[in-house]
């Protein structure tokens, strides 16, 4: 399981759980580092192949299957993780919650320690979406303690980023900012650094610094993630709109409110041309771009434009559950898209 976790927290949940509705209101809720790190997990580069992958219905049975067998609890609890990552694929995430659960009493005792702490960090994950910040942070720490355990550096790096993603969204500057340093170092230190993930760890560090009244300082990290991104994503990709966004963000608190307001307006510019996402992800985009333009707004006491950007997301919000009602979203149905 892949996590890729980007920066800049914004408001907390608005909407009831797991409806359409809240499936994209939650994740647009949450602020741009999770959010835009679900999507960005979700919509796969053009030259990865595409992957079968099980339904949830095929998993169950093969659960039921197994059970019946008599198979054994590490046999069970990986059958349980795997679920329990489609469903997060789905953005089921109250089902994603109980089989991690499942996994996790599981594989606790078993040999299969890499599939536990994977299955730690899949409901440390949850529990950030949920915004169950605390919850969040001990099982990330725990997953994080046990890959250092298993000297697994790939996934200690990705955990440092998960950690200081959460940290961001509890308001410890300090804090993720070392966790978002260390995810750098790990990252940096790997055959292959992933230039996305390189990129995140940089704008959840210059979040961080900002939040330390450091913001001119921190334009320097959003640069370095710029240089990442260039030539290696197309203009419109969720990449190039965190880093604009983040950009703007940051120039905006700097006092550079012209230079903010060109950034995020081109954020926005960019998500709009995203029309070949399906519908869910595509409402979803607009809003966390739109929320972060008006929080940024507002602190500028520039309230003509935050109520401009305000009356934007009252029809979007209102718009979207006549718009998908009932609809579901699969990482299947993106792979379909071939788009970043």
């Amino acid at each position: 399981m892949r996590i890729v976790c980007q920066l800049s927290i914004l408001a907390r949940l608005f909407c009831r759980r797991f409806s359409y509705t809240s499936r994209v209101c939650n994740v647009a809720r949450i602020g741009l580092p999770f959010a835009m790190g679900l999507l960005i997990s979700a919509v796969p580069l053009r030259s990865q192949p595409l992957l079968r992958v099980p339904t949830t219905e095929t998993l169950q049975a093969d659960i039921r299957r197994a059970v019946q067998q008599n198979a054994t609890s590490e046999q069970l609890g990986t059958l349980w993780l795997t679920l329990a990552n489609r469903y997060q694929d789905r953005f089921e995430l109250e089902k994603a919650e109980d089989a991690y659960a499942r996994a996790i009493h599981l594989l606790r005792d078993t040999a299969s320690q890499s599939q536990y702490a994977e299955s730690l960090q899949g409901l440390g994950n949850v529990y950030t979406t949920f915004g169950q910040l605390r919850e969040a942070r001990k099982y990330l720490t725990k997953s994080l303690d046990l890959y250092a355990t298993l000297h697994d550096e790939a996934n200690i790096a990705h955990l440092h980023l998960s950690l200081g993603q959460e940290l961001l969204a509890e308001h410890k500057y300090r804090e993720a900012e070392i966790e978002s340093t260390a995810a750098l170092k790990g990252l940096e230190s790997g055959p292959k650094p992933d230039p996305s993930d390189m990129s995140m760890a940089y704008l959840t560090r210059s979040r961080a610094i900002c939040g330390q009244g450091r913001c001119r300082s921190a334009l320097d990290d959003v640069s370095q993630a710029h240089s990442l991104a260039l030539n290696r994503f197309q203009e419109n990709s969720i990449e190039m709109i965190s880093i604009r966004l983040v950009q703007g963000q940051i120039q905006m608190k700097a006092g550079l409110q012209a230079d903010g307001e060109q950034a995020m307006n081109e954020a926005l510019r960019l998500v709009q041309s995203r029309t070949d996402l399906p519908r869910p992800y595509f409402v979803t985009l607009q809003l966390v771009v739109l929320r972060a333009q008006r929080t940024s707004l507002k602190a500028a006491h520039r309230k003509q434009e935050a109520k401009h950007a305000e009356d934007q997301i009252a029809r979007i919000e209102a718009d979207a559950p006549a718009a998908c009602n009932g609809c579901t979203v699969s990482t299947g149905a993106l792979m379909a898209q071939g788009m970043r």
